[in-house]
């Protein structure tokens, strides 16, 4: 999907994928930079680096990302 950014910075992100992840007015995301684009992550940050009971890091994260979900993002992306 395409969107432009406006003389503000603001990027509209398109309603499609606005429903298939939840997002709605007021929610907060988390923005980082992810390869060569953008990364937004809905609930900003929910994963994090923890050590297991042998002192090894572990990514632990609370998201939950069904199959449903998978399919709407993929599916919005082809054209």
């Amino acid at each position: 999907m395409e969107a432009v950014i406006d003389s503000g910075g603001r990027v509209v992100l398109p309603k499609q994928l606005r429903d298939a992840l939840g997002l709605t007015p007021g929610m907060k995301v988390d923005i980082s930079a992810y390869g060569v684009g953008l990364q937004i992550v809905p609930g900003g940050r929910t994963a994090r680096l923890e050590r297991d009971d042998d002192g090894r890091l572990v990514a632990q994260a609370d998201t939950v990302v069904t199959d449903e979900m998978m399919f709407a993002i993929i599916d919005s992306g082809r054209r």
